[in-house]
């Protein structure tokens, strides 16, 4: 397993050890090289150093825990990943649509890129979102981009509610229903945001839009075969 080692500078004991990006240890093979964190502050200079392992296998599951965990932070991600794979930025999309502080992981890499909004916008500590493109390669619990609604209602154990298409907030699953995909391991809930063809009737269409919730066992709603065009995780 990845392990952070604290070598200087603060009085932090012993070695620390973190999950990788697949849940789960992954035995020795390619690397992204040495990842080393430097810091200083007030009580001197430390750094970490860790030996990043390449993620192996697709979709890559995400997790609220190691690296992703709710007590984790920008200084945490870098000595996981190695510096140069998660640089900070000022635009990350927070809880509430808004964009504001956080770390990006893998920002040249559309389908590994995971983008973590922060709490603490001065600390970078206390994830409270995290962000992934329209084309990524993550999953969450077996959900990735093109999942139908057969799928998601599998991996729920039960029919969950969202709000009618079109719009920015359109297609927006708004309760799962006490289903297996209400909360995550860990303190995170899964977000998730239909979409439908252009291609598809425009009758069709017109019966399933607006800001009225429809359960996904509604006919009219399976009738265009909806799958998933965006999902984000939020923290508790």
């Amino acid at each position: 397993m990845t392990k952070a080692v604290w070598t200087t500078g603060r009085a932090v004991a012993g070695t620390v050890a973190f999950g990788l990006l697949a849940a789960g240890c992954q035995a020795p093979g390619p690397s992204w090289g040495t990842g080393v964190v430097k810091e200083s502050d007030a009580f001197g200079y430390y750094e970490s150093i860790v030996n990043v392992p390449v993620p192996t296998g697709t979709p890559r599951s995400f997790q609220c825990n190691g690296p992703f965990a709710p007590n984790t932070s920008d200084v945490t991600m870098k000595g996981i990943f190695g510096q140069s794979n998660v640089v900070t930025s000022t635009d990350v999309l927070q809880p509430d649509g808004s964009v504001g502080p956080g770390s990006v992981l893998l920002p040249n890499d559309p389908k590994l890129r995971v983008a973590v909004a922060w709490a603490d916008g001065f600390g970078y500590t206390g994830p409270t979102r995290a962000n992934f493109s329209e084309e990524t390669a993550w999953s969450v619990s077996g959900i990735g981009i093109g999942a139908s609604l057969a799928d998601l209602e599998k991996a729920n154990g039960k029919p969950f509610r969202l709000v009618g298409f079109g719009g920015t907030g359109g297609g927006v699953i708004t309760d799962w229903q006490g289903g297996a995909l209400s909360g995550l391991a860990g303190g995170c809930n899964l977000n998730v945001q239909l979409a439908i063809s252009a291609l598809a009737p425009a009758s069709a269409q017109a019966k399933v839009v607006g800001p009225k919730v429809f359960l996904s066992s509604d006919r009219n709603v399976r009738a265009l075969k909806p799958t998933v065009g965006k999902f984000w995780v939020l923290y508790n």
